[in-house]
């Protein structure tokens, strides 16, 4: 396919509006704006915000993939995100009423607070690892997509993609994040409500095969449910999305809000799946997506398509830029200085990080293609913070449990990489691993504590 004048020309307006946004942002701006947004965003920011984050290229090629996989089980992703959400909501009240006075920025800002510093730096070390590798996924997922809805080559994708990402994001922070994830998702709402308009019209929509829940895998649907809640608790963005929150209340509606609209989302997206499941077998899992819109959509709705795309690209790929970048500013930069770290500091840092891992991303996406590894690496080594993450609201945990627990969900998946066993069931089992050794080392240095103080 080539893309026609009137589809780049739209391309071209959607692409100039976001730096647009990107520069207003740095106008007259304080540096708490450019680093957590001034913590003042209303409820229309938060939700747009975190649906957006939510649905990127990433997210578009993995789950179309699960459902071309497993068929419609695969929307339990997006009931098991909904009901995360709303089982973080006292979680997140929490976090923002101690993140305000405390000042976080990052989520290992929560882990330096409860623990000590070396229990920060190796939830921070995590961190990095697992976002550098959503980073590498959304270039690769999202730029794929693209190349194969527009016709044009991987690397021409790549570079556009990547480039507007660093112009705004570099000149408005977290800030243009926020505004330009509102665009993004106000984008993808409408496409997906004229998607559905398609559907319902064309003959080639909603079948009977699309909407069969008989089809769907007892098994697969609970794991999926329970992939979705845990993902929130060691989702950094989502914690940062709280501390910009204006108050509490926007905390609340919008977690009540974005359940809402990502399951509404992961409709969408799951009849796109199911669509290249049906009328396009054999296809690789991975160009599921691409492969729905082409039997969904007409070449007169091409140009929708594609901006579409854009949209869910660059809204989870600034997200994860910005938090690779933040992270390493705070949880790095700022515990290891000798000298007091003002905000203005941690601003300049920030940027230099923010073309650091733009372009560091660029580079590994364009010679490194094959996303399923990383993504089970990711997610294995990403689920061994939630025990700690979870149970430390609840428990006063030891510094020596929440560190052991940290190092051997690790471990546990480099033993898998190295036995040649990373795969789906055992990656995400590291949660289990990291619970275990949560729970023996709490016990054990409990009881240390409590015969020193007796004696």
């Amino acid at each position: 396919m080539k893309l026609s004048l009137f589809n780049l020309m739209l391309l071209v307006v959607y692409a100039l509006v976001c730096i647009g946004i990107g520069l207003w942002s740095s106008r007259g701006k304080r540096d708490d704006d450019y680093l957590i947004a001034g913590r003042k965003i209303r409820l229309f920011g938060f939700v747009s915000s975190v649906v957006a984050s939510y649905i990127g290229g990433a997210a578009l090629v993995a789950y179309s993939a699960y459902v071309y996989q497993f068929g419609i089980s695969a929307i339990a992703v997006f009931l098991g995100t909904s009901l995360g959400f709303l089982f973080f909501i006292p979680y997140a009240l929490k976090l923002r009423k101690i993140s305000t006075e405390k000042q976080f920025l990052t989520l290992s800002d929560w882990f330096y607070f409860k623990f000590d510093k070396k229990t920060g730096i190796v939830s921070a070390i995590i961190l990095l690892v697992v976002y550098f590798g959503m980073l590498l996924n959304q270039f690769i997922a999202g730029s794929s997509i693209l190349a194969s809805i527009s016709g044009w080559d991987y690397e021409t994708a790549l570079i556009t993609s990547s480039s507007i990402i660093l112009i705004y994001l570099f000149f408005g922070g977290f800030k243009s994040v926020i505004k330009t994830d509102a665009f993004q998702y106000v984008i993808m709402f409408v496409l997906f409500v004229l998607l559905a308009y398609i559907l319902l019209k064309d003959d080639k929509g909603l079948t009977p095969e699309l909407i069969n829940l008989s089809d769907m895998n007892l098994g697969m649907t609970i794991a999926f449910v329970a992939f979705g809640v845990l993902i929130i608790f060691q989702s950094a963005e989502y914690w940062q999305r709280v501390y910009a929150a204006r108050d509490e209340k926007v905390v609340k509606r919008g977690f009540i809000g974005s359940a809402v609209l990502v399951l509404i989302t992961g409709i969408a997206i799951t009849v796109v799946g199911l669509s290249a499941h049906y009328n396009a077998p054999g296809i690789l899992p991975r160009n599921a997506f691409a492969e729905g819109l082409k039997v969904l959509v007409s070449g007169k709705f091409l140009g929708i398509a594609l901006v579409l795309l854009f949209a869910a690209i660059m809204s989870s790929a600034d997200t994860i830029i910005f938090v690779l970048a933040s992270s390493l500013a705070k949880d790095y930069v700022a515990h290891f200085s000798k000298k007091e770290v003002t905000p203005h500091n941690l601003k300049i840092q920030t940027k230099i990080f923010v073309v650091l891992f733009s372009i560091v991303g660029f580079l590994l996406a364009f010679y490194f293609r094959n996303i399923i590894q990383v993504i089970l690496f990711i997610t294995g080594v990403g689920f061994t913070i939630i025990p700690a993450a979870i149970i430390s609201f609840h428990v006063k945990l030891t510094n020596q449990a929440a560190l052991a627990s940290f190092l051997s969900g690790v471990g546990y998946v480099l033993i898998l990489i190295l036995t040649d066993n990373l795969i789906p069931e055992l990656s995400i089992a590291s949660i289990v691993v990291a619970t275990i050794f949560l729970i023996v080392f709490q016990l054990i240095y409990r009881k240390k504590i409590s015969l020193q103080t007796e004696a």
